[in-house]
């Protein structure tokens, strides 16, 4: 983020916070990476105005997201309040009556837009839960796969994330994919990797035990298993690190469906860096193992590869002519994701191709469900 865009968020927190002093108790106690998710969240709000149904799919993303923060109805109007008078300060002489409307106009249709599906929302589901960790399973020196079960049923579809807030940092919270196909049981399990300077995926890798308590917010992505279960293509997944999380369960979510009657091909390809980056793969193997049509090939970007491959994901994905007539999900590192989706676009159709929005889908950063 540059540093105008810097200067325009502090601007902003500043007039929201001085006329709704209160709300500042609703905020973490660094604002830091929140003013880059916000100036992406608003950008991309921007961006979608020349698409209604997409600008009105991620106003309700919003709201349901926010829900967790508490939010209320008049908090809608404060911070568009804020932002309407922010944009007016930076734009200056550029600032006219009719730009001024248009802002207004804008705000306005996002206000009720949020406000009606918070309102429904909190008909069908809580705002939170309180989720209990009954497994944790050290992997790596830096991936632990978490298992979390809800004090009351969280819905939600293979593919999707939740966000989640451990008790050590208040009010931070971050999106972690769930690793499993819904369950009768209702846990969850999660592919934690402590990044550098990440307060969540830290406390929940190194400093969380069987027995701790942690808060998790609505499910919510758009990469899920819906499109493959209704149809009839084989499949073929490219997963990154612990971006194999939403994709195995995707792959568990298929699974089901075909011992059920309707069998396809599945092969997966699970990327790493070194063989000890290959966390899961007992549990892969497990699943291969119980559904032969499962092919498992792991590779390696830096390593020799002693049962699979070498190399980059879309290298060795492209060359591995799997990819025809296939329903491709795709999850990991951003630029691999993006180059592995560049590949498939000349073999595959767009339809087939499935990947959560990329930051520069709207030319600025926007989170993802990474982890951090």
């Amino acid at each position: 983020m540059t540093n105008d865009c810097d200067v325009a968020m502090e601007y902003f927190f500043a007039r929201l916070f001085d006329s709704n002093a209160q709300l500042q108790a609703m905020f973490p106690l660094s604002l830091c990476g929140l003013r880059q998710r916000v100036f992406g969240a608003l950008s991309q709000l921007v961006w979608s105005l020349d698409n209604i149904a997409a600008c009105e799919a991620y106003l309700i993303s919003l709201a349901r997201q926010h829900r967790k923060f508490g939010v209320r109805d008049w908090h809608y109007q404060a911070f568009f309040d804020a932002l309407l008078d922010t944009a007016e300060h930076f734009a200056g002489p550029v600032w006219t009556p009719q730009a001024g409307a248009a802002w207004r106009a804008v705000a306005s249709y996002a206000t009720g837009v949020m406000q009606a599906t918070a309102a429904a929302d909190a008909a069908a589901q809580p705002a939170w839960w309180t989720g209990e960790l009954v497994a944790h399973e050290l992997r790596s020196p830096t991936i632990a796969v978490v298992s979390i079960k809800p004090d009351q049923p969280l819905r939600y579809q293979a593919g999707q994330f939740v966000q989640v807030e451990v008790a050590r940092w208040p009010r931070v919270w971050r999106p972690f994919s769930v690793a499993n196909a819904p369950r009768r049981d209702g846990v969850l399990d999660l592919h934690v990797r402590a990044v550098p300077g990440g307060l969540v995926s830290n406390a929940l890798v190194y400093h969380s035990l069987v027995g701790d308590t942690v808060l998790l917010g609505a499910a919510d992505g758009c990469m899920t298993a819906q499109t493959a279960v209704h149809s009839e293509r084989d499949v073929l997944a490219i997963a990154g690190g612990t971006g194999l999380a939403p994709v195995k369960a995707i792959i568990e979510q298929l699974v089901r469906q075909a011992q059920a009657g309707r069998p396809r091909r599945i092969t997966l390809f699970f990327g790493a860096r070194r063989p000890a980056d290959l966390y899961d793969m007992a549990d892969l193997g497990a699943l291969a193992a119980g559904y032969p049509q499962l092919r498992v090939i792991p590779v390696l970007s830096e390593e020799r590869s002693a049962g699979g491959l070498s190399g980059l994901l879309p290298e060795v994905v492209g060359g591995s002519g799997l990819f025809d007539n296939a329903e491709a999900y795709i999850c990991g590192p951003d630029e691999m994701v993006r180059q592995t989706a560049l590949m498939l676009s000349a073999h595959v159709p767009a339809s087939q191709i499935h990947h959560d929005p990329l930051p520069e889908s709207y030319g600025l950063p926007t989170p993802l469900p990474t982890g951090a």
